[in-house]
């Protein structure tokens, strides 16, 4: 059986779930909460197999651009195409032709997970913004990079 996207804005209970949980394997607990996925006003789009959410993508608009607030794989879906199913269907449906494209990658261990799908999809990276999430790190999300000290930096891809 195949994996299909499924967009929308409301999510159920299960759903909401599905998403924590992969979101705390790859970004730590805590980093998204149950109120971040009852947003009405994110995109969420998820990756289906079997009924099962495999991943995610959230976006929002924000005026003349649109921000990709993050794209979640489970590590056993990883390097299979669910990213770039994820992607695909967000240039092709959601983005407008107006819009800017804004994303923050990750940078940990002098690695950016998405750049390759970021630059696979036309964006390129912009800058560094340096620690973004200090602040927050192991203190408001237990972050699974964390020792002793932030260790990721932020990059910004646009179009």
């Amino acid at each position: 059986m195949s994996t299909k996207v499924k967009e929308t804005t409301l999510l159920n209970e299960i759903e909401v779930q599905q998403c924590l949980s992969i979101s705390k394997k790859l970004f730590g607990d805590g980093y998204h909460s149950k109120n971040f996925f009852f947003q009405s006003n994110i995109i969420k789009l998820l990756a289906l197999k079997n009924n099962n959410i495999v991943g995610f993508l959230t976006t929002k608009r924000i005026k003349n651009k649109i921000i990709i607030d993050c794209i979640a794989i489970k590590y056993r879906w990883q390097k299979k195409k669910i990213g770039s199913l994820l992607a695909n269907y967000f240039f092709k449906n959601i983005v407008r032709d107006d819009e800017k494209v804004i994303a923050y990658a990750w940078k940990v261990n002098n690695k950016i997970p998405a750049h390759k799908i970021n630059v696979k999809f036309g964006l390129k990276k912009i800058k560094s913004l340096g620690k973004y999430w200090k602040r927050k790190c192991n203190k408001s999300f237990k972050c699974i990079q964390y020792q002793n000290s932030c260790k990721c930096e932020c990059i910004l891809y646009s179009n």
